[in-house]
């Protein structure tokens, strides 16, 4: 039996030939958006505990711990011990570049908690907004009180690293003196978020532990016009601290280390 090549589909043949090489390049861009962090921390001297704080969570009404960890280095140095614990407010979509930060930041000599919270709406009733930045206020030092008595290695002074979407609160905490400092990472200027950001900021003049940084992009495509408009080129809002990435998307991909050498430069000054 001979083959003949004239009765072959060459259309079906092709149409496959294109299908795998079109899945063939998808799963290098998979593979190089993944291998591009580090799974796991390279210093080995960098140590994790993950706790549920239910203790905690009892004391609370509006705001829930759903997962709490601590990160630090073993290697103390003398200056480590006065050096203020970062908290970090995360969400699971920022997981790998909360991890790279988190690496540094302990190789820095800081010791970093990572926290993310459940709270009730902040925007229905102004009884239920005033409740959750009550309980904000009180949630980060009973946090640190809880390390501290089992460690017994950081001090009450904290910076906040703030990465969810929905702003919170926090006026009273920014009254806190223990807090330093508080980063708003590319808050969403949404219509659930915006009032409360602009509150905020038309305060920020009382509170120059306020800080935003935003990405210049929100995507690939789309750059962060509201953020440029409403709050960079705003006058009331020039000569308080908020700063955008040139060039960087709202998941700061290859602008890692402008973005910590940011937060850095500001926790050191």
């Amino acid at each position: 039996m001979t083959f003949d090549i004239f009765q072959v589909d060459w259309i079906t043949v092709d149409i496959i030939i294109i299908v795998l090489l079109i899945l063939l390049l998808i799963g290098v861009k998979v593979l190089k958006e993944i291998y591009r962090w580090r799974f796991f921390f390279s210093n080995a001297s960098t140590i994790r505990r993950v706790d549920k704080h239910p203790d905690i969570n009892a004391q609370f009404s509006t705001i829930f711990i759903k997962k709490c960890s601590l990160t630090k280095s073993t290697v103390s140095q003398k200056e480590d011990l006065t050096k203020p614990t970062i908290i970090i407010i995360r969400r699971y979509r920022k997981l790998m570049l909360l991890k790279a930060l988190t690496e540094a930041f302990c190789s820095f000599g800081y010791s970093v908690i990572s926290v993310r919270l459940k709270s009730l709406a902040s925007n229905k009733t102004n009884k239920i907004a005033l409740e959750v930045e009550k309980e904000l206020q009180q949630t980060f030092p009973a946090i640190l009180k809880f390390y501290n008595h089992d460690i017994d290695i950081m001090i009450q002074n904290y910076n906040i690293i703030e990465f969810n979407k929905r702003v919170l609160p926090y006026n009273l905490l920014l009254r806190d003196s223990a807090c330093k400092n508080l980063f708003l990472i590319n808050p969403r200027l949404k219509p659930y978020n915006q009032d409360l950001l602009m509150t905020l900021l038309k305060y920020s003049y009382k509170y120059p532990q306020l800080i935003t940084i935003f990405s210049e992009k929100l995507n690939p495509i789309l750059k962060n016009k509201k953020a440029i408009k409403i709050v960079l080129n705003n006058d009331t809002f020039k000569n308080t601290k908020h700063t955008i990435i040139q060039k960087s998307k709202s998941t700061f991909k290859y602008y890692e280390t402008i973005l910590l050498s940011k937060i850095i430069r500001y926790i050191e000054k």
